[in-house]
């Protein structure tokens, strides 16, 4: 059969699904509601692991995949270092070394997007306000009134989902408590070697970690739409308090909080590019069973939301879109029905992904002793 696949959120998660969908000839159409893909802040440098390399692997053709390798971070020492906020080290975790001479490290999220982008068909500005599931298919219902037909709609739009009553009703997202002020950087020579977590006073933890792309990106001889970025420092403050959405308030909070620090951690902050703060709330999801399947899918944050301190979000997001982009393809080849093949879908990805949930919310209590999971 011809399947024509709707995905209702251009995140990288919904992207990687897309390009994987397009490698197997589905027809497929990206919904994004924002009106371009640089309107919102929405981080900086994100971990890619084994899992998330592996996926970008399958569903990226030879060309973007390669572009992805060339733009994340050079490798530097693998290891996890924990300090005080006296700039004491509490605990070195030192990772294996391993033969992958690319070793996946770290990625510009903007970045990673843009590679995602490319020879994609995203509406953008189409915000999805619905569905309704039919008999020979599925209609994804729109802000303005109109609507797009398909074969399978995937919610792909992130924690606050539209989708997710209607795929899975008895989900749920949960608040964790936790706020979070994200800042970017200039980078020393010395900040290229470790990820570090620095335990503050009063509950609040400052983590950071560099990007420093392997090729400088205006470089690069490649016909995708790069913005060239510099190497930074990506920081995070994790904090329990309410924020303000101002960029200079956030930064001035941030500041505040880390004023009695050790200088060199204290100077994280205070050199911060203060127009690019911006802050997040952090959100968690409850373990949900089985659901009845059908044309609707979820993938991401949409279904399985989790907080950042285990650093797999994102690859288990890209886990989704590699394993459903699969089944869709398996479908669309003629090898199996779609219910089932989504159905089977949906089955392994609440294992591994309630998993990844589960091990994220360990990692926020060790971070901010107190946080809710």
């Amino acid at each position: 059969m011809s399947t024509h696949v709707i995905v209702a959120g251009g995140g990288i998660g919904g992207l990687a699904l897309a390009q994987g969908l397009q490698r197997h000839g589905i027809e497929v159409t990206v919904l994004e509601r924002d009106p371009s893909p640089a309107i919102r802040g929405q981080g900086y440098r994100i971990h890619i692991d084994d899992t998330g390399g592996a996926a970008l692997h399958q569903v990226l053709t030879p060309e973007l995949f390669d572009l992805y390798q060339a733009t994340s971070t050079k490798a530097g020492a693998r290891r996890i270092v924990t300090l005080d906020h006296h700039g004491t080290e509490l605990r070195v975790i030192d990772l294996p070394e391993r033969d992958d001479p690319v070793q996946h490290t770290a990625v510009n999220r903007r970045t990673l997007r843009q590679v995602l982008l490319d020879g994609l068909p995203v509406r953008f500005g189409s915000r999805v306000t619905g569905a309704e599931e039919r008999e020979d298919g599925v209609r994804a219902l729109l802000a303005d009134g109109s609507h797009v037909d398909g074969d399978v709609l995937v919610a792909a739009d992130g924690a606050g989902s539209v989708l997710r009553a209607v795929i899975a009703p008895e989900a749920e997202v949960a608040d964790t408590g936790l706020r979070c002020v994200y800042g970017r950087s200039p980078l020393r020579e010395d900040e290229l070697t470790a990820f570090s977590a620095v335990l503050g006073p009063a509950g609040a933890t400052l983590v950071f970690g560099a990007y420093n792309p392997r090729r400088p990106i205006a470089e690069l001889d490649t016909e995708v739409a790069l913005d060239p970025v510099d190497g930074y420092l990506m920081w995070a403050l994790i904090t329990t308090e309410d924020l303000s959405e101002d960029a200079t308030e956030l930064h001035r909070y941030a500041l505040d909080v880390v004023r009695d620090w050790d200088p060199p951690l204290r100077d994280i902050v205070a050199n911060a590019e203060v127009g690019a703060t911006f802050p997040i709330t952090i959100r968690t999801s409850v373990r949900v069973g089985p659901w009845p399947s059908g044309r609707l899918t979820a993938l991401g944050d949409a279904i399985h939301a989790m907080s950042p301190a285990g650093g797999v979000g994102a690859n288990t997001a890209l886990r989704d879109a590699a394993l459903l982009s699969d089944s869709l393809a398996a479908v669309n080849r003629g090898e199996s029905d779609l219910v089932p093949a989504i159905a089977a879908y949906e089955a392994e990805m609440r294992e591994y992904a309630f998993e990844a949930v589960e091990s994220s919310a360990v990692a926020a209590r060790s971070l901010v002793p107190g946080a809710r999971s």
